[in-house]
């Protein structure tokens, strides 16, 4: 191959992993069952690629279903070539479709009104006991995001990801987010079916309704009767709103 060629193929790689890591970020948040999941892939590609490309995408694809999506299945990956292509020359398709949680909220517990204000950044600081506070700053985006304690470099263009010191959380993606401009709203993802994650004391239930922050509030992570973590949280807006 030609540098050239090489500097493409890397370049498809890097969008196909972003592709996969947001398929299995929708799928978490809610959508569908993985363990219903039997996953088909197709890659098409404008230009031909070398003899050792189709075995990283497979390693790609099977390696973020086994971390993310455990129970699910990887049923076939085609590949394809299609000089029409237009620019950046790739196009990727994983079916079945992920499917968005369900688009309903629970009343809010507190007294005070949820926060409204058009398109702000939000600020959303987490508390526990005197010495952790920890700042994520949320842009507006359409989609789902983890928030969590993790390792790996899973969806790391599109995550809250809390400092790995925090062991007094539980390690992994359990719990899921998405500012829309609006408001900020929790899902409940079905990586660790055995801890209990709430919001404000409000049970979240993987494909469940979904609840969404108000003012300031907590999240709970028990699993078992041996781990229990409740976080304090605020929110805040750009500007000073909230």
């Amino acid at each position: 191959m030609t540098t050239a060629d090489a500097h493409f193929e890397r370049g498809v790689l890097d969008a196909f992993r972003r592709a996969v890591e947001r398929y299995c970020t929708i799928v978490n948040a809610g959508g569908l069952d993985p363990a219903a999941l039997r996953i088909s892939v197709s890659v098409v590609t404008s230009a031909a690629t070398s003899p050792g490309f189709g075995g990283k995408v497979h390693r790609i694809v099977h390696q973020h279903v086994h971390a993310r999506l455990p129970r699910a299945r990887v049923g076939s990956v085609r590949f394809a070539v299609d000089p029409a292509l237009p620019h950046p020359g790739h196009r990727f398709l994983l079916q079945p479709p992920a499917l968005p949680a369900p688009k309903q909220t629970l009343r809010l517990t507190t007294a005070e009104p949820p926060v409204v204000v058009p398109s702000a950044t939000a600020h959303l600081t987490l508390r526990y006991g005197a010495d952790f506070r920890w700042v994520c700053h949320l842009a507006s985006a359409p989609g789902w995001v983890p928030l969590g304690r993790w390792t790996g470099q899973a969806a790391r263009d599109a995550s809250v990801r809390l400092p790995e010191y925090a062991t007094f959380l539980p390690r992994g993606e359990l719990l899921y987010l998405r500012h829309d401009g609006r408001r900020v709203e929790f899902a409940r993802s079905r990586v660790r079916p055995d801890y209990l994650v709430t919001i404000d004391g409000a049970p979240l239930r993987a494909g469940g309704r979904l609840i969404q922050a108000g003012p300031a509030g907590s999240i709970g992570y028990t699993g078992g009767t041996s781990s229990s973590t409740l976080l304090d949280y605020h929110l805040a807006w750009e500007g000073g709103h909230g």
